[in-house]
């Protein structure tokens, strides 16, 4: 039998070799590294300098970012100072509204003055107490649908108020209904009544399930929860938060029976797992009025109101809104 010898040596091998000379008196010595070895230092060294390019880019975003935010600080600097001569031309106004209310009042009563003339001051004084009035509200409505981080949405809710009884007392007659001043004491009262601020069950105990993420009671995993939950008994009646318009007064899927109300101002207020409707799609409601009753409809464990308040139609936090009764 004949010997099989070199069969293996035959198969060559690529390998990528190094050779280290001395330079005087020593061995060469080589150094020899296979294909595979040779792939795997290559693809560290793409890797570090990838790692290099990263790195470079992310200290110019951190620059960059930097950059940004000392621009808003000037910004937000700037506003406050222009905020700042705002309130104090309002507070210059609002002397003014009061010292021309006394003076219109004399004006009346007193018989030496022509009635053109009175006409005439009074026209002024219902103008100046209008573009006061136009003024705050505007401020009061970013705060109410959470444009501004200054005042919370109740804060601005005592500044509706103060500024309805403000326009109440400018009135130059009790009787008043007809004049600018009058109109806009209506207005006033209209947007009140739309926010929704009406605790939408008689019960007044705290949610049994608030605004937040939770365990979902049937599906069994972490969902956000987008309202609040307040439980009584089946058949309990539901209010409407603010007045508005019923959208819709039908089955919506997890909600169950379910009523949702636009109440303008970009505010919706949702009522879900109703057992009954009160209203139908299209009917327009009031603060307060009786909408529907309580049940246990759709994605539901036991009797209970799920109810949700949206501006442009996100979920907010419904509690900083409502008042109890």
């Amino acid at each position: 039998m004949k010997k099989m010898t070199g069969k293996i040596s035959a198969k060559r091998r690529n390998y990528l070799s190094f050779m280290f000379v001395p330079h005087r008196k020593g061995t060469v010595r080589t150094i020899r590294i296979n294909n595979y070895r040779t792939t795997l230092l290559s693809a560290t060294a793409i890797m570090l300098v990838a790692l290099l390019i990263l790195t470079g880019y992310t200290l110019s975003v951190v620059r960059q970012n930097k950059l940004l935010k000392t621009q808003h600080e000037q910004e937000i600097e700037s506003i406050l100072l222009e905020k700042a001569k705002l309130e104090e031309f309002i507070a210059n106004q609002t002397q003014q509204l009061f010292e021309n209310s006394e003076l219109i009042s004399d004006a009346v009563s007193s018989k030496s003055i022509t009635d053109d003339a009175v006409e005439q001051f009074k026209k002024e004084y219902e103008n100046m107490v209008v573009s006061y009035v136009d003024k705050n509200l505007n401020t009061i409505k970013s705060v109410s649908r959470g444009s501004s981080k200054e005042k919370t949405f109740k804060e601005s809710l005592a500044d509706l108020r103060a500024l309805i009884d403000l326009v109440e007392n400018a009135k130059l007659k009790e009787e008043d209904v007809n004049s600018q001043i009058a109109k806009k004491e209506t207005e006033l009262n209209n947007y009140l009544d739309s926010l929704p601020t009406y605790w939408p069950i008689d019960n007044m105990a705290a949610p049994t399930s608030g605004f937040e993420m939770r365990l979902h009671p049937i599906y069994k995993r972490k969902i956000h929860h987008d309202g609040i939950d307040i439980g009584d008994k089946v058949g309990s009646p539901i209010y409407a938060a603010g007045s508005g318009k019923v959208i819709l007064a039908g089955y919506n899927g997890g909600y169950g029976k379910c009523i949702i109300i636009s109440h303008g101002n970009g505010f919706k207020t949702v009522y879900g797992h109703l057992s009954a409707y009160n209203v139908k799609e299209g009917d327009w409601v009031k603060k307060g009025q009786q909408i529907g009753k309580m049940g246990s409809t759709g994605t539901s464990t036991g009797p209970h109101l799920h109810f949700e308040v949206r501006i442009n139609d996100v979920a907010v936090e419904p509690l900083q809104f409502l008042e109890k009764r």
